[in-house]
């Protein structure tokens, strides 16, 4: 770090928290298809990116591009989320049929059922 500058603590800490919010940005939208982590990440990345401001009315470009990202990486988050319970009430007729499906596919591949009990050592 540069400590013979003249820049404040303030102006220092806002740098790096703009950048953590562009990095956090950029992570929510990489993970957007992992819906918890694009919402998690973009609303990190959205909170870093108001605190970056230290008070002042405007931001630099990077808490701004962060913020965008953030945005951008919730709302794929969200879409994601919505198409997958959409694509679940139209291919399985909700989630009963869902975890129907669920069931018949374990007991094709030998899982045991919640009835019967389970011994581990009887598999080895």
């Amino acid at each position: 770090m540069d400590y013979e500058s003249n820049k404040s603590y303030l102006e220092m800490r806002s740098a790096g928290m703009s950048v953590a919010s562009l990095v956090l940005g950029i992570l929510g939208l990489v993970m957007s298809c992992c819906v918890y982590p694009a919402i998690i990440f973009g609303s990190l990345a959205i909170i870093f990116a108001l605190l970056s401001r230290g008070g002042e009315m405007h931001t630099n470009s990077y808490a701004r591009a962060g913020l965008i990202l953030g945005i951008i990486a919730i709302a794929c988050g969200i879409l994601f989320l919505l198409y997958s319970f959409f694509t679940i009430m139209a291919q399985f007729g909700g989630m009963e049929g869902y975890l129907n499906y669920i069931e018949d596919t374990m007991q094709e591949l030998g899982y045991p059922d919640a009835t019967s009990p389970y011994d581990f050592y009887d598999m080895l």
